[in-house]
């Protein structure tokens, strides 16, 4: 009997359909000699009673003996798949194809007391489980033993995490002022800080005036406006900021409120200025490259909203269920060049017949072997059925244009720079004329011109009129989620599987709060960084040089040794970082009242929202604000109802029932 272990029973049940007519027993299907049994995600998690239940610093630091147990819910599932092994001749590995899925399937085979491990072969690919997948991939198995290393890389990233979250937690909880826990991550800490530092630079900005000042000139009867430069004509450039606010974009632009008033009564009696320069150039921009999970969560933040989490979770419905999305937790923005006939059949399969000869042209900007690990980019894989709801069209949609793409000609358009002499100053203009959208008439309906009229360096215009502008500077823009999975992932924070949550960890744990699509850092993740100080748990450097070790025990085949290496440089670590923080307080932020916790809880009742776990002040006051908001927005779009069955309507300070005329004050349904 072989037996195919996989990570959920939605994946078995995917399984036991291909492989033909099959029969569901406790816990496991049934298919010729084929048995498929499934995790529950972890089934294991590391027994805590391996260390003092007490808290006491003295312990630290804790370095114990690993031991593992099975989770309470999972007991059965483990006993059954426990007693298939024993008749198993075989055991085929169908968890998730990534390090997660590898560390879920070898705890359970370890500790069901699997033996036969030259008799162990992994399913492994970034397709979607249909049958012709299934059915190839079970042709073309590999040995367990050549993901071995991805197992110790994945068991090392276990043990390290729990390691420096279990001393430095313990450590700092036991040192705050009130016995509040102080969690202390190894990933989530250095990603704090990033946001803590950017609020300080924030809070301590100090803007600056300065002024520009502005022409409208006209030529032939057709208007275009000019900027005074200071100083050289800027750099003619295509990057564009994709989410962070380009602070100094009219640095060449300004002047000082004496100067620009001067300017500005020196060229009163200018009647009429002169073209000295137009500069047009033709350019291309190729697709941009297809997504990667990061990508994905960063483009879908940007223009929706979507938190990394809820990005993800999508990501993986449409390809674990509707499996129109292949694997989604991958670093990869490529594929390999054996893809190249599967890329043919998915375009035949959407519909984009036409592209089909030019995936033997495109090269290495979407094929390209030297840039891939385990998986390849998110591509789409087949169309998304009619049922599936506006959010998972919206990530669809963003993997669909990528693919498609990445196949269509270059957008190709014109850049106009014109430099108009006004007395003995220069005014600067810029001007855009799409000429072949090509890739671009995915994201736009039509295309734009630059609306100049045709104007030749010696041309006289006229000054219109000329105007002064004052402006201040501005600070760094907060944090979004975009922005800071952009962060992330230059800096090697995490791994794209696990951003999403490092984010979600900081939120529930009240050390950074959202507003709008910005993350704030909380006063008690202020805290927590201002007395780290300078421990390296804060370093984002540090933090990435980890996570390139651990990805180095897999990719050059460490095994067991490079994992031991990696456990002893972490509890050097550990033991450094205990002793310069034993002699540090930490103060907790001031805490919510009983009235502030209850009102929290109604709100998130009546709301859906998710009560914060932290009860610090400033972070239910900020739950509170935001669920008044979803109510406001709940109300006018008429899903509230009242007890009688009433619509809620906006009444002075509150609501009322339309129909029984009930007054809601405080958002309780029913209640005068």
């Amino acid at each position: 009997m072989k037996l195919i272990l996989a990570e959920k029973p939605s994946v078995a049940l995917d399984i036991a359909k291909s492989l033909g007519a099959f029969e569901r027993k406790d816990g496991h299907f049934e298919v010729g000699d084929y048995v498929i049994s499934w995790a529950l995600g972890h089934l294991l998690e590391i027994d805590d009673s391996v260390v003092p239940r007490k808290w006491k610093v003295e312990d630290l630091p804790l370095f114990p003996e690993f031991k593992y147990k099975v989770i309470k819910s999972g007991s059965g599932q483990f006993n059954i798949i426990k007693r298939l092994l024993k008749d198993a001749d075989s055991v085929i590995i169908a968890t998730d194809a990534g390090r997660e899925g590898e560390l879920i399937a070898r705890l359970i085979l370890i500790h069901a007391g699997w033996r036969k491990w030259g008799k162990t072969y992994r399913l492994w690919t970034s397709e979607a489980l249909t049958p012709d997948v299934v059915r190839r991939e079970l042709k073309s198995l590999k040995p367990a033993e050549e993901f071995d290393s991805l197992y110790y890389s994945a068991l090392a990233r276990q043990h390290s995490d729990w390691i420096v979250g279990i001393n430095l937690t313990r450590l700092v909880s036991l040192k705050s002022s009130d016995g509040s826990v102080w969690s202390v991550g190894r990933v989530q800490t250095p990603t704090l800080k990033l946001i803590v530092d950017r609020d300080t630079e924030i809070e301590n900005f100090k803007p600056q005036p300065y002024w520009v000042i502005k022409a409208l000139f006209n030529k032939g009867g057709r208007l275009y406006e000019g900027w005074l430069l200071v100083g050289d004509a800027p750099e003619d450039t295509d990057e564009e900021g994709e989410e962070e606010e380009d602070r100094e974009k009219d640095k060449n632009l300004r002047l000082s409120k004496d100067k620009a008033l001067l300017i500005l009564k020196e060229l009163e009696r200018e009647k009429r200025g002169k073209v000295i320069s137009v500069n047009r150039k033709r350019k291309k921009e190729k697709p941009p490259l297809l997504h990667s999970l990061t990508s994905l969560q960063r483009e879908a933040n940007r223009l929706y909203g979507f938190s990394a989490k809820k990005t993800l979770d999508i990501a993986q419905k449409l390809y674990q269920d509707y499996k129109v999305l292949s694997y989604p937790r991958t670093d990869a923005q490529y594929l390999g060049n054996s893809n190249r006939e599967l890329v043919k059949k998915i375009l035949r399969r959407l519909g984009k017949e036409e592209l089909i000869s030019r995936v033997d042209t495109v090269g290495k900007r979407v094929f390209d072997d030297s840039k891939l690990t385990d998986h390849h980019a998110i591509i789409p894989l087949a169309p998304l059925p009619p049922n599936a709801s506006a959010d998972e069209k919206k990530i669809y949609d963003l993997v669909f244009r990528r693919f498609v793409g990445a196949f269509m000609p270059d957008y190709e358009y014109e850049t106009t720079t014109v430099i108009t002499r006004l007395g003995g100053y220069r005014f600067i203009t810029k001007g855009k004329r799409d000429i072949n959208l090509g890739w671009k008439i995915l994201y736009k309906d039509k295309g734009e011109g630059d609306d100049l009229p045709e104007l030749r360096e010696g041309d006289t215009v006229f000054k219109v009129k000329l105007s002064g502008e004052e402006r201040k500077t501005k600070p760094p823009p907060r944090y979004t989620e975009a922005t800071l999975l952009k962060v992330m992932e230059r800096l090697g924070l995490g791994t794209p599987a696990t951003r999403a949550d490092t984010i979600e960890t900081l939120l529930e744990r009240g050390y950074i709060t959202k507003k709008g699509k910005s993350l704030i850092s909380t006063p008690k993740g202020k805290e927590l960084i201002r007395k780290l100080g300078n421990s390296l748990i804060t370093s984002p450097e540090m933090t990435a040089e980890w996570e390139r070790k651990l990805e180095a025990i897999y990719i050059q085949r460490k095994g067991k040794s490079g994992y031991k290496q990696f456990l002893e440089d972490i509890k050097r670590f550990v033991k450094s970082e205990i002793e310069n923080l034993k002699g540090k307080e930490f103060t907790a932020p001031k805490q919510a009242t009983k009235k502030m916790i209850d009102l929290a809880k109604s709100l998130a009742k009546e709301t859906g929202l998710k009560v914060p776990k932290n009860t610090d002040f400033e972070t239910v006051k900020d739950f509170i604000d935001r669920a008044l908001r979803e109510k406001e927005r709940q109300i006018a779009e008429g899903i509230d109802r009242c007890r009688c069955g009433g619509k809620i309507i906006p009444f002075k300070k509150g609501w009322k029932c339309e129909s029984c005329g009930a007054v809601v004050w405080h958002t309780m349904f029913g209640k005068k």
